[in-house]
């Protein structure tokens, strides 16, 4: 698979009209943006693909491409990260001739990142782009996907498929998504009826919560395989050119700070970043935060690490035949609880320390039952 005939190159002389150009000690450095050095036999070698995806609804939008170069003007400027990963930036996807075929070539291009061992930085665009994302994990039975975004974006009535109310369309597509996480919502735009009508099952964190705890949302991140980021879950006083202009919101450097948790995640495959609305930025605010979440994300990335040693902890509770297994990492202090799935094979869940003191007390923590309930309609 030639994966560069899905693309525009990136234009380095466009890009550096935009924050001006790089320095040595900048990000550029660690970027290919030459797509002759870029082959199916050396792509192996990178750590990151960033793909622009200038599409809003379905359609290409000279705007979206104008937003996506101004990004990674911004970007390109930043410091190198200490850990200096691999990556390309493989330019902006051709339109295709349909809204359909371009969902395809996205799904397309997924899979070869994925065969390949590449994590990839998608650069939208409007959200809807997520459902394109997430045909790529159609085959995957574990497969979890997180949005970070004010609102739960389902449909409320009759309508055409959109940003608005692409989560109706993944739901649809894929009615066995193992979890679903919305991260930083707001009560009051959403609601808890419109959650309960739709039913669907995952860990919804609210603004609130997320703000009292910010760690609650590690071990979503942790066991997640795409992150699609709605800039709109961010207040307007922090990313004025958005479209949805929320008072209220994550602040800049909350969202750098989920960013880097998201980058952290060794499941973590995807990383989509969208809903930046054309010509209302002031002093390029927004673009500017959009290109340094990117960059925490990158940074977050170069500090992942492997299965450390870990001390196993059992936990006999009351009622169940079997004592709670806890796996704790000494070094990061990460837990996981571990559970049997089909045929035996046991998976580690991403947990809290929290959870397991509430089992050290004889309570059987929720997530652990939600889990659970997943592996029994697993196995029907």
């Amino acid at each position: 698979m030639d994966i560069m005939n899905y693309f525009e190159p990136v234009d380095p002389a466009a890009i550096t009209t935009f924050g001006g150009k790089p320095d040595k000690y900048s990000l550029a450095g660690a970027i290919s943006v030459t797509s002759g050095n870029i082959t199916g036999s050396n792509f192996h070698d990178l750590d990151i693909a960033i793909i622009g995806v200038p599409f809003h609804n379905g359609k290409f939008d000279d705007d979206q491409k104008s937003i996506t170069e101004r990004i990674r003007g911004y970007l390109y400027r930043l410091a190198l990260p200490y850990s200096q990963p691999a990556i390309a930036d493989l330019g902006n996807l051709r339109p295709a001739t349909t809204k359909r075929g371009s969902f395809l070539a996205l799904r397309d291009i997924i899979e070869f990142c994925n065969e390949m061992k590449v994590v990839t930085i998608v650069i939208g665009g409007s959200q809807d782009l997520t459902a394109g994302i997430c045909e790529a994990f159609s085959n995957d039975r574990f497969f979890t996907l997180s949005v970070a975004d004010s609102l739960f974006d389902v449909k409320r009535g009759i309508e055409q498929f959109s940003s608005e109310n692409f989560l109706t369309g993944i739901f649809k597509k894929l009615p066995d998504l193992f979890q679903f996480n919305l991260i930083g919502f707001q009560n009051h735009l959403v609601g808890d009826t419109l959650i309960k009508r739709y039913g669907i099952s995952g860990a919804y964190l609210r603004l609130g919560q997320l703000r009292d705890d910010f760690l609650l949302a590690e071990p979503l991140l942790r066991d997640s395989d795409l992150l699609s980021l709605d800039m709109g879950v961010i207040n307007y006083g922090s990313a004025p050119a958005t479209f949805q202009k929320n008072p209220n919101g994550l602040r800049g450097e909350e969202i750098c700070q989920l960013s880097r948790l998201a980058g952290l995640s060794n499941k973590l495959k995807v990383f989509g970043l969208f809903g930046i609305c054309p010509g209302e930025d002031t002093n390029g605010q927004t673009l500017k935060l959009a290109s340094e979440i990117i960059w925490y994300f990158i940074e977050g990335f170069g500090n992942r690490k492997g299965n450390g040693d870990r001390l196993t902890y059992k936990v006999e509770i009351s009622g169940l035949e079997q004592p709670m297994i806890f796996l704790r990492e000494p070094e990061t202090d990460r837990w996981w609880f571990e559970i049997c799935s089909l045929g035996g094979k046991k998976i580690e869940v991403a947990c809290s320390e929290k959870d397991y003191r509430k089992a050290k007390k004889n309570e059987i923590p929720g997530k652990w039952i939600k889990f659970m309930q997943k592996m029994d309609n697993l196995s029907k």
